[in-house]
């Protein structure tokens, strides 16, 4: 199985909580699991789709986000506030069908993106495309 973190570089707390959820449960599960990050803008990357970051998103859409806040909950570790405060442009993405970092690519299909995924999530992408 081969798992893709399309994301930035470096990486925002997004990106990074996401890598960090999927090599941890990479390491539970009783499965041979190739993950790897590759960078949004790379031409691997866009071969899924239109993929940018929240802030290329915003600017596509011509949305309004308190960016200020954003890079102030930025300079940390991920917090679900982040994720929320940005959900809007994931929504409007989704809506597009344009992909907004982080994202997830299992065995070639996007699964999730735009925001952190629930560790339940990852598990049972996994668990469902178990050999």
């Amino acid at each position: 199985m081969e798992v893709i973190i399309i994301g930035t570089d470096p990486p925002c707390p997004r990106c990074k909580e996401t890598y960090e959820r999927m090599r941890k449960l990479v390491q539970e599960i009783d499965c041979v699991i190739s993950v790897k990050k590759i960078v949004y803008s790379s031409e691997e990357a866009q071969n899924f789709g239109k993929v940018g970051t929240a802030h290329e998103v915003a600017q596509w859409a011509g949305i309004n986000i308190d960016w200020d806040r954003v890079h102030e909950l930025a300079e940390g570790e991920w917090t679900q506030e982040l994720d929320d405060l940005l959900m809007p442009l994931k929504e409007k993405a989704e809506q597009e069908s344009w992909l907004m970092t982080p994202v997830v690519v299992i065995n070639g299909e996007v699964v999730h993106f735009g925001q952190v995924p629930e560790v339940n999530e990852i598990r049972s992408w996994i668990i469902e495309r178990k050999d």
